[in-house]
């Protein structure tokens, strides 16, 4: 065997070689596909090569083939939009298990293992814009009150009977607060709809926290028609309820813009140390009404109650 003849060898056996593996990915690449997919996907994937060479038969056929193919084409699109809409709410299905799950035994962790904290200091803004959406900015201080704690659970949520369809335009991150240029990362989340509307948000600590530590957070909310009967003519309450009340509560109002509003307290003089409730104009030419309160009583419902004048 002359070596020229031996390189071409070579060469053929790599040329084979590397088919095979690029045939053997393609096997696999499938494999996964339908294995993540299921029949949806395979039922996908022929609408879609049907669609193609509808479109194609459509441009370069005979009328009579075209008359045909556009037909064929119309079933196929129709067909895969059927399928991609059965495919989303299967995956929502399944998602909406598997947060339900996490929640279920996290709790059973909190119930069980005894995983317990108390907010120290609690500082809300809520912003509210003509159409009735806000903008809720929480900062708030946590405090484990057992041996280490990995998660840290609250809720949110509209004060009237909330439509549901507005659940999937409300939106919530959760961050570390900066300090000295440290911190201002999110945390991993985890939600589930309660009744009227009530948001339960799960924080999933990076590290556990120790007792007696302080774990700093700001969560961010955007709500969809939250106050719309407050816009709307109609007094809203805005409180607040903790088991064990925190030391400190300032919860803020921004309303609407060229709005003015009066205010009553709510659970104010039974249900804390001190208080006042101020009236100012922001930077931004709205008026803020805004509730400071120190020594919240432990399960007592405190706010203020407004109207729009």
């Amino acid at each position: 065997m002359t070596f020229g003849a031996s390189i071409r060898r070579t060469r053929r056996k790599q040329s084979k070689n590397g088919q095979s593996t690029m045939l053997g990915s393609t096997v696999e690449a499938l494999q996964s596909y339908v294995l993540n997919t299921g029949v949806i996907g395979i039922v996908e994937g022929v609408l879609g090569i049907l669609a193609c060479g509808g479109i194609l038969s459509a441009l370069l056929g005979r009328p009579g083939v075209r008359a045909a193919s556009t037909v064929a084409v119309i079933v196929a699109v129709l067909g895969l939009f059927v399928l991609l809409v059965a495919n989303k709410l299967e995956w929502r299905r399944r998602t909406e298990l598997d947060r339900r799950l996490l929640l279920r035994y996290c709790d059973r962790l909190h119930e069980r293992c005894n995983f317990t904290w108390r907010i120290s200091d609690w500082r809300q803004v809520v912003t509210i814009e003509a159409n009735g959406d806000t903008h809720d900015k929480i900062t708030f201080t946590a405090v484990p009150t057992c041996d280490t704690l990995d998660f840290v659970t609250f809720w949110e949520g509209p004060n009237w009977d909330w439509p549901e369809r507005y659940r999937r335009k409300t939106d919530v991150h959760v961050r570390s607060v900066e300090v000295e240029g440290e911190g201002g990362t999110r945390f991993d989340v985890t939600s589930q709809w309660l009744s009227r509307g009530r948001l339960k948000v799960m924080v999933h600590l990076s590290e556990p926290a120790l007792r007696d530590s302080e774990i700093s957070l700001i969560a961010e909310f955007t709500f969809p028609a939250k106050c719309l009967p407050l816009v709307q003519g109609s007094p809203e309450e805005f409180v607040k309820k903790f088991t064990p009340g925190p030391e400190h509560l300032e919860y803020t109002v921004v309303l609407p813009p060229d709005c003015s509003g009066y205010w009553d307290g709510v659970g104010l003089k039974s249900g804390t140390e001190r208080y006042s409730i101020q009236r100012r104009t922001n930077t931004s030419g709205r008026e803020e009404i805004s509730l400071v309160a120190d020594g919240v009583a432990t399960g007592a419902r405190v706010g203020m109650k407004l109207d729009i004048k």
